[in-house]
């Protein structure tokens, strides 16, 4: 981003040289076409809102229009498109479909999430900050449990002025994303109490987190009100964001909080194009402060016209009636997609398969995938296995009983180190190092893997337009790989720890050069943090394993069946699905909140194309887990016992 001059105007280097196409001449890229919703959509140049459901192609949609305002120069060089998501894979899947769609505006295209946003906001601009708000010891983000929350709630109501007796009962699981992420940090802290409880009480947690002695401690939420003050209080900043980003895309809106409602309107509630894409059928992060109807809002605030995508490229026609059934309780107005998915014959598309223990369904359900893989041309990846929660539970069994057909599993929500597997997989970072080692341990074949991470070694070190300098980062690499091979030929796996192998694939890149792109062009992206998992993952993937290549597949796990929670699996898509666990074990808090139960319900059986199996147990169906078997009957999904 270019902070203006104090002309008002930023110093843009030379433009280039590409032609711009005519709106009514510009055609997608990369597919046939779009939906006429998807059209209309796309060619409005003004605020947009797009519902968009299971399987319509939001991203390839984002992507497209993308594409259309670059290209047609609606989005005029060199200006930007800057496009939140929420979750870092999904950021960096759109990030790659633009850069794949439209190469030569590549760099005029900044996906990024919401945290990772604001945050460098933070880091770039803080001594900006209104003069109480500065720190000068620096912060940790850290989060703080429940329990936290409750004492320091405790503590508060028990130290707090006579005039706020009794009025500071918040629930700690909803104070910091509703009532700390709901309050606008003012300019100058207030002196005295005026009698507000909700002032009051947020004040005395920024007090205790980050306006005290030493390191400060915050959370993104705290982020992203520091983003938002620093914005409203420096009028020369918001200038330079919205004439670097005249258009922005918000992925997922249904999952926006109050925090990032309030800091998306004060930043770009006017003089920038803002296109929201989202499902409210879809909004399953209500537990972490996700406002009611937020689509709605966003049209009510931005002025925006609704468009709804009808297509679903993802499942088959009986699936999609079957989801239309679930959509039609969440919302009894929704229409049913129209499938565009080719149907396969010779299975049922959905079924319930009631066992009588875990290990039974763990042995058939294993035995099953091994037999539908030998008799089809599907892979292990094909085949995902969904759960509500826990889903730590059910790694053991299914590992061992598939292990028994020569068949991995992926657990996607395990951890390691601080961070999920899914997280470290789309790592930019990750991914380099992964790569790097697999061109070194397979010298032929692998001409993609060449591409990207040489791309990526331009990126660090600044060389995306300089021939030269390409050409040197290609000798670079090249010599790179050469090392790195004969180090590994010479370290095998039974004699070799993971944080040797990383300290020796790190000691040949430019660490120095690596560690300032990804503080600067990979925003949330910690170094230590992705180096410290990637470590603990490759322990796991060197332990027992006599070849480097096994150990990097292992890593990877890119052919193995995934398990994964339904929050995990939001975005996704595999051939079939078993949705584990439908009994009250499973879902012993969906009594709580039963919108969001059935969103999330939803969210898990939309992911599958062509099959999709529940799995539950003999259980009692009584109470509100009744609700979901309800819903299937009524879809006229059968059951099934398996002895």
């Amino acid at each position: 981003m270019s902070v203006p001059t104090q002309s008002g105007r930023a110093n843009p280097p030379t433009a280039p040289a590409t032609t711009l196409i005519s709106a009514q001449k510009w055609r997608p890229i990369g597919i046939s076409d779009l939906e006429p919703a998807a059209w209309e959509a796309l060619r409005d140049t003004g605020n947009v809102a797009v519902v968009a459901g299971p399987g319509a192609g939001k991203t390839e949609f984002l992507a497209q229009r993308a594409a259309y305002l670059l290209q047609t120069g609606i989005c005029p060089w060199p200006q930007r498109i800057l496009a939140i998501s929420f979750k870092k894979d999904a950021a960096a899947n759109l990030g790659r479909r633009v850069a794949s769609r439209v190469p030569e505006h590549a760099d005029r295209f900044a996906s990024m999430t919401f945290d990772a946003f604001t945050k460098s906001l933070v880091d770039r601009f803080a001594a900006a900050l209104p003069a109480d708000w500065r720190i000068s010891d620096g912060y940790d983000i850290r989060y703080t449990t429940d329990s936290e929350v409750s004492q320091f709630l405790n503590d508060v109501a028990f130290s707090a002025p006579p005039a706020l007796s009794g009025k500071l009962g918040f629930q700690a699981r909803r104070f910091v994303p509703d009532t700390v992420g709901g309050w606008q940090l003012p300019e100058s802290l207030p002196t005295e109490d005026k009698g507000d409880a909700v002032s009051y009480a947020v004040r005395e947690w920024w007090r205790a987190r980050y306006l005290r002695t030493g390191t400060a401690e915050v959370d993104f939420v705290m982020l992203n009100r520091l983003a938002e003050l620093l914005v409203r209080a420096v009028p020369k900043l918001r200038r330079a964001l919205r004439m670097t980003y005249p258009m922005v895309f918000v992925d997922e809106f249904q999952d926006t909080t109050s925090a990032q409602f309030s800091f998306l309107t004060s930043v770009f509630g006017s003089e920038t194009t803002v296109t929201a894409v989202g499902d409210s059928k879809q909004r399953i992060m209500g537990w972490a402060g996700a406002l009611p109807e937020a689509l709605q809002r966003f049209t009510d605030a931005f002025n925006a016209t609704s468009y709804a995508l009808a297509w679903n490229f993802r499942s088959s026609d009986a699936l999609v009636e079957l989801q239309h059934v679930i959509a039609s309780k969440l919302d009894p107005t929704t229409v049913r997609a129209t499938s565009k998915a080719t149907a396969e014959v010779g299975h049922e598309p959905a079924v319930l398969w009631t066992f009588s223990n875990s290990d039974q369904e763990a042995t058939f359900i294993a035995d099953w995938i091994a037999r539908d893989i030998a008799a089809s041309d599907r892979t292990p990846s094909d085949f995902a296995l969904i759960a509500r929660q826990t889903i730590k539970d059910y790694e053991p069994l299914f590992r061992a009983r598939l292990a028994a057909h020569g068949i991995r599993v992926r657990n996607d929500d395990a951890r390691f180190g601080k961070m999920p597997l899914q997280d470290l997989l789309k790592s930019e970072t990750a991914r380099l190092l992964l790569s790097l080692l697999r061109l070194a341990n397979e010298p032929h074949g692998l001409a993609k893997v060449w591409r990207d991470v040489a791309a990526t070694m331009e990126r660090v070190h600044g060389a995306t337009e300089d021939n030269r300098a390409q050409r040197r980062v290609s000798e670079e690499l090249a010599e790179l790989t050469t090392q790195l091979r004969t180090w590994l030929r010479a370290h095998p796996p039974t004699a070799t720890s993971a944080a040797e192998a990383i300290n020796q694939v790190v000691s040949l890149l430019d660490g120095a050069a690596l560690r300032r792109y990804v503080k600067s062009a990979v925003p949330g992206e910690d170094l230590d943090i992705v180096l410290g998992a990637f470590e603990a993952r490759l322990e796991t993937a060197i332990n027992g394993a006599t070849e480097w290549g096994h150990v990097l597949d292992d890593f990877e796990g890119a052919d193995a069946v995934v398990l994964l929670t339904a929050h995990r699996s939001k975005g996704l898509e595999y051939h079939t699905v078993f949705f584990l666990g439908i009994h009250a074990k499973q879902w012993w808090a969906y009594g709580s909140d039963r919108r969001e139960g059935k969103s999330t319900f939803f969210v898990g059986l939309s992911r599958a194309a062509h099959r999709l199996i529940f799995t539950t147990d003999r259980s009692d169906r009584t109470g509100p887990i009744g609700d979901l078997f309800t819903m299937l009957a009524e879809a006229g999904v059968p059951e099934v016992h398996r002895e």
